[in-house]
Parts: structure tokens; sequence; C-alpha cells
């Protein structure tokens, strides 16, 4: 099961900002590529477009561990395995294209190298790296991208309706496009099954199968001139070899998991059991943020009842003691009032026996 997975917000993002400006840095290289003078057939400049969107995403997203992981250089014995497959199974399908060419059209169109304007070794180079500039975005990026939200069955298809609509050609109308589309979503399923379970170690596997196929085309068949017929066998020969191949391995997995005591990670890495509690991971983080936001509200409640304790005691304390200074300010005023009542009754009094004695003297 992978830890290392991305958020759903960057996962989704991360696949809209690759197809945007892989779409639109097609656009832009294809207008140049008159102006380098570099035949199509040899090097394409809009498979610049898939590496480039990688690089972007890659340096304008975080975690670049997790963005990183589909393009290890290692090789173990899986990976050598999966090669041999890339180079056998186009073997496979321009031999099933070549049977049907012969069995039901009239001719069977061959390019020599002699026709050829360049060498093959040019063209063996160019195509090679044509396919790493692909398969580097596609594959090794984009593919391990979808993979942290959804099992690697469902990935591929994702990748390779996306790759198909990146790769279509309307140019020969819609019949045309509608058989070169099929032929471009299974050549990414198929990639997308060799790929499976390699720990990362893809674009070796990729390279090869790539490579394979558009080198062979240049030499068979003639479905780069628009022909419509060359396009169908192509198209229905790699239909068939992907999916005899995809339910092979299916059966075969099927076959070792209950055959023998490993578990379904082993025989299954990125299944769909991988993903089913991902909906439950975010319910539950967003579950603790809600209790900790609970926790702060009832601190806040716990913390304010003191507060407005401590405001009525001091509210109270400032009122007893205005009370009490009002009090003492009365009483103050009353002794004085009685010290003076008591000390005008007293002159009275000595006033009144002055009287009376001087009246006794004047007798």
């Amino acid at each position: 099961m992978k830890t290392n997975r991305i958020s759903g917000f960057q996962w989704a993002l991360t696949i809209f900002v690759f197809f945007v400006v892989t779409m639109a840095l097609s656009l832009i290289l294809r207008d140049f590529q008159a102006t380098v003078g570099i035949k199509r057939f040899v090097f394409d400049l809009t498979d610049l477009a898939p590496f480039i969107a990688a690089v972007v995403c890659i340096i304008a997203f975080k975690d670049k561990r997790a963005q990183l992981a589909g393009l290890k250089f290692s090789v173990d014995i899986r990976v050598i395995e999966r090669i041999l497959l890339a180079l056998i199974l186009p073997l496979v399908i321009f031999m099933i294209g070549m049977f049907s060419f012969n069995t039901f059209a009239d001719s069977f169109i061959l390019l020599q190298a002699t026709d050829l304007s360049v060498s093959v070794t040019t063209i063996i180079v160019g195509h090679l790296l044509m396919a790493f500039f692909a398969e580097f975005g596609f594959r090794s990026y984009l593919q391990n991208i979808v993979e942290n939200k959804v099992n690697t069955f469902f990935a591929s298809i994702i990748v390779g309706l996306i790759y198909s609509i990146w790769a279509a050609n309307t140019t020969y109308g819609m019949e045309y496009a509608g058989y070169h589309f099929l032929y471009t979503f299974m050549f990414s399923m198929i990639i997308g099954e060799l790929i499976r379970a390699t720990k990362g170690r893809t674009i070796y596997i990729a390279v090869v199968f790539h490579a394979a196929m558009t080198f062979a085309q240049v030499f068979l068949f003639s479905e780069e001139t628009g022909d419509l017929f060359s396009m169908k066998v192509i198209a229905l020969s790699t239909t068939l070899v992907g999916i005899i191949f995809i339910i092979l391995s299916l059966i075969i997995r099927f076959i070792v998991y209950k055959t023998t005591n490993r578990s379904l990670d082993e025989v299954e890495p990125n299944n769909y059991l991988d993903h089913v509690n991902d909906d439950d991971i975010t319910d539950s983080d967003s579950e603790d943020v809600t209790d900790d936001t609970s926790a702060d509200k009832e601190d806040n409640k716990t913390t304010h009842p003191n507060n407005d304790d401590s405001v009525s005691h001091a509210s109270q304390s400032e009122t007893s003691s205005s009370i009490s200074d009002v009090e003492l300010k009365e009483n103050t005023a009353y002794k004085e009032e009685r010290r003076s009542s008591v000390v005008d009754d007293a002159k009275d009094e000595i006033d009144h026996v002055n009287d009376t004695a001087n009246h006794k003297t004047d007798k």
C-alpha cells in the first residue's frame, strides 16, 4: 500500500495543468517543425511537450518525492522480463498486421532504407529520443500521479484517454481519426500493463515498446500518408494483442494469488483495496480538525465564564468600594454636623450663663 500520497486537490490540479501545458506546447511546437527542418518521421517536436509539462509540474507542485516515484533508473529481473515483452509484443502486432495485409489487401507497402533521405541509425536515435520524452511525461510522471488515487488498471485508462486526445489525428477524416484514437488508446493500455508493479522502474520498458512500435511503422504500412486500411489494420491488431495481453496478465495474477501464500499487495500492488479507505482517511482527518476546533471552542467557553466571573467580581468590588466611599463621606458629614451643633449649643449655654451673671451684678 502506498503511503506517499498527494492531496486530492493537488492530484486533480496536477493532471489538469499537465494536460493543458501539453496541449498548448504541442500546438506551438508543431509550427516550429518546418522551421527547424527536421522531418517528422525522424523526430517530431511535439513529443517534447509532455516532457516539458512534467518538468513544469514537478517544479510548480510540492511533494517532489511522490512526483518522482515513477522515475527510477535501476534495473532488476522484472524490468528485464518486461523489456523482453516490450520487444515481443510489437513483433506480434506487426506479424498480425502483415498477415492481414497479405490476406485482405492487393499489395503490401514496405519502405526500403534506400528510399529514405536519412540513415536508419538516425531514425533509430530519433525514435528513441521521441519515446523517451513522451514516456517520461505520460508514463513515468502522469501514470505515477494518477496511481496515487486510483488502481493501476483505471490509471492506465485515464492516461490512455489523455494520451489519445493529445495524439489525435483528424487530418484524414473522422473514420481515420476514430481508428487512430483506438490505436493510441490500446497502445497506452499495453504500456500501462507492461509497467505494472515495477516500483517506478518504468522508463526503460515504456521507451523500448514505444520506439519499437513507431520505428516499425516507418518501414511498414502507410498510415502516415492517410491510408485508411493501413490505419485500420494497425489499430485492430494492436487492440487484439492488447486485450489478450491484459486478460492473460489478469488470469496469471489470479492463479498466483489463489495457489500461493502471497498477499494481494504482493501479487497486485496498487490494487483496488489500496484506495477503498482514501475517503475514510480524508474524513478522519477532517474529523480530527473538527474535534480540535470544537475542543478549542470548549476551552474558550471554559475560559470565558472565568473571565466573566472575574469581571463581575471586579465590578462588584468597584461597586462596594464606591458604596463604602459614599457611606464614609455621609458618616463624616454627619459627624461634622453633630460636632458643630454641640459646639453651638455649648456656646449658647455659656452666653446664657454670662448674661445671667451680668444681670445679677447690675442689681
